[in-house]
């Protein structure tokens, strides 16, 4: 695939767009803000578990707090984001399904957990959490002689995205919930900025192909490739998406802005690679999106990833 063949196979991948979105301010949060969202969150868990998570030791560290809880479980919180997460304490191969499920039935068993979750709490009015993929986590043996096991169910994680209106919150799942084979919870995450109902700007949206090209040059730039057309054979799938950009559960954020999100796989003999690339879909830049082309290639392990977000720079 040469860089004309990649910069339209992304555009055409984005699907309709509008002409102009709001930037919405969102809220900020005082430490003692986070620790009663923390407290209400694991409310919810006990209450869906049957299980006291009222009482744990708060350890606050540099960017973020640990609460050791009974049993083995404990939670996190992340003072830049506000993102929160649950480990239980079930050790890896306890509670596992007794028989591999079909995925609809899976599907199912994980939208009735969040229900009780009640997970669309952390969604501010006018928005929605949805959901979109189910994992499955299988194991599997084999003895000396070769002979392989049956695959066996470990856990399924259900992955939400959040929606303002209808443009997704892009970034890592917006909720994610982990369940052992009993339905009871192993893990969970909420990662959902609060929105302040407050309109910073309207931006108009810039052409997809023009933030198409920049993925492209930065793309050659980390490959070695900047004088030259893109290695051919080497990318596996190309998409690109539309919507709010989230900056990670590490960084404190001011406002949701729009951007491109772009994921290119590349293939070589045994290795494979993903990036990531972010760029602004606006015609002016709200997020501090950090610069491109400064990183060497890593060396990666079969089916590693590796991320990479990059500044769209436009007239």
């Amino acid at each position: 695939m040469n860089e004309k063949s990649l910069i339209e196979a992304l555009v055409s991948s984005v699907g309709d767009l509008p002409t102009q979105v709001d930037v919405i301010g969102l809220q900020r949060f005082s430490l003692d803000d986070l620790q009663r969202r923390t407290k209400r969150f694991l409310s919810l868990v006990g209450d869906k578990e049957r299980r006291s998570l009222d009482r744990g030791d708060w350890i606050e560290q540099n960017d973020h707090t640990v609460v050791h809880l009974p049993q083995g479980a404990y939670a996190i919180f992340y003072h830049a984001s506000g993102a929160m997460k649950y480990v239980s304490g079930l050790a890896p191969m306890e509670t596992l399904f007794e028989r591999v499920e079909s995925r609809a039935f899976l599907t199912k068993m994980v939208n009735d957990a969040t229900q009780k979750l009640s997970i669309h709490e952390w969604a501010s009015p006018n928005n929605t959490i949805i959901f979109e993929h189910l994992w499955q986590m299988k194991a599997q043996a084999a003895d000396r002689q070769g002979t392989v096991s049956e695959p066996v169910l470990c856990r399924i994680v259900g992955a939400y995205r959040h929606y303002v209106g209808s443009i997704p919150v892009l970034g890592g799942a917006s909720v994610a919930v982990k369940l052992a084979g009993n339905g009871a919870l192993d893990a969970m995450s909420v990662h959902v900025r609060a929105s302040a109902s407050e309109t910073i700007d309207k931006a108009k949206i810039r052409n997809p192909e023009t933030a198409a090209r920049q993925v492209a040059v930065q793309l050659s730039s980390l490959l070695g490739h900047s004088k030259d057309s893109l290695p051919r054979d080497v990318i596996e799938s190309q998409t690109m998406q539309f919507g709010y950009l989230d900056l990670g559960k590490r960084k404190s954020q001011r406002l949701l802005a729009p951007a491109y999100v772009a994921q290119i796989i590349l293939r070589h003999k045994q290795e494979r690679q993903a990036y990531r690339f972010a760029v602004s879909a606006s015609e002016k830049s709200y997020l501090p999106l950090d610069q491109g082309g400064h990183e060497a290639l890593p060396t990666l392990s079969r089916s590693a990833h590796a991320l990479h977000v990059s500044q769209f720079v436009g007239a």
